[in-house]
């Protein structure tokens, strides 16, 4: 099974304890979230990898959304943002291309 690592940021603009609005926005320190295959194809089925796949704006809208979804749910707290930036999205983005959908393809394609 492979796996990425992904670096990224959380952002805090509301205090945990009272939800009041902080003075500031906290941004942490960079942490890191080890993506691995089988998450992919958890969140979302090869199929509909493959269809967003064919409309570029939309297979990059879900590549955000899966990883911003998971790290949020595995890592963060429910006050926090995750924020990315487009290069670690980017290798998001290679991995499923290299490891979901052109691994999917693989096997069929040598059978024929």
């Amino acid at each position: 099974m492979s796996e990425i690592t992904v670096n990224y940021v959380t952002q805090r603009a509301h205090c945990k304890c009272c939800e009041q609005r902080l003075p500031q926005v906290e941004t942490s320190k960079v942490k890191q979230f080890t993506i691995k295959t089988e998450d992919v194809t958890d969140w979302a089925e090869h199929e509909m990898w493959e269809s967003s796949y064919v409309c570029p704006d939309e297979f990059t809208e879900m590549v955000s959304e899966f990883t911003n979804e998971t790290i949020q749910f595995f890592a963060a707290d429910m006050f926090d943002h995750v924020v990315m930036e487009k290069t670690e999205l980017d290798k998001v983005k290679e991995f499923i291309m290299r490891e979901v959908l052109y691994q999917a393809v693989r096997p069929s394609s040598q059978t024929e």
